[in-house]
């Protein structure tokens, strides 16, 4: 039987498209100190979007791994908008842009960039992608549910912010790799924003409970990691993120 690439050419194609907008936003504010300084700012920009390059290597890697184990395929695919609206009239390719028609628009790499610049780089939008993920039936045969649930289909996409989540504070404890975990926390906090196409949204409605677990958790660690040891975080924001969940249970009864 053939392997199997991890990684498909269109697939890596889209992650290194986000690297380099990713590696924009958070290069935006570094080039130059004091005037624009072009040498100085593509050497930002190039090692932003290589140690960006690497995160979301991590990211996409987490969630093939996890859907594997649910006998499902994940794609990495940049955020797109198919409908501007609910409902099914409200599509892209319905509206004409100045004589032009688009199945899609683009948001991974129009929202951050456009965010930058409106913000001077203030704002790091670090959302530009999520895992596409596909059920392959045959790896499906003889479970109990033949296709995935949408609480599974919500496991799946938390896998990826959650690892390069705690991957940010593991190695935040070494010195040198500010940037990288930087980068590393934002992606994975702007990925579990509720938006559609986003891996927050695909938890938010797989589960609800699931989602104030897993956003609570890596808000905290995020805020936790700055003022306290390794382990303390995960113990507090496991502390938090379980009084939230408490909270939110109590009062939908």
């Amino acid at each position: 039987m053939p392997k199997t690439k991890l990684f498909d050419k269109k697939e890596m194609r889209s992650i290194i498209i986000g690297a380099l907008v990713l590696g924009f936003v958070f290069s935006f504010r570094e080039w130059g100190y004091g005037e624009v300084n072009v040498s100085i700012g593509i050497v930002n920009l190039i090692r932003s979007a290589i140690l960006s390059f690497i995160v979301l290597l991590i990211y996409q890697s987490s969630h093939k791994l996890i859907a594997r184990k649910y006998g499902a395929n994940s794609t990495f695919r940049l955020w797109g908008l198919n409908r501007y609206w609910f409902v099914t009239k409200a599509k892209i390719e319905n509206m004409n842009f100045f004589g032009k028609k688009f199945k899609r628009i683009n948001m991974g790499v129009t929202l951050p960039i456009l965010l930058a610049l409106l913000s001077n780089g203030v704002i790091t939008f670090g959302a530009v992608g999520s895992s596409e993920v596909t059920e392959v039936s045959r790896r499906l045969i003889g479970k109990k549910h033949r296709y995935l649930t949408e609480y599974e289909l919500g496991k799946i996409h938390l896998v990826g912010p959650l690892t390069i989540l705690l991957f940010s504070l593991i190695i935040h404890q070494f010195q040198g790799f500010g940037s990288l975990v930087q980068i590393s926390y934002t992606i994975a906090l702007f990925s579990m924003i509720p938006f559609s196409g986003l891996d927050g949204a695909k938890v938010f409605f797989g589960s609800i409970p699931l989602y104030i677990l897993g956003a609570g958790f890596m808000l905290a660690t995020v805020i936790l990691m700055q003022i306290v040891s390794p382990i303390w975080t995960l113990i507090l924001a496991g502390v938090i993120a379980f009084i939230l969940l408490t909270l939110f249970l109590h009062k939908t009864r």
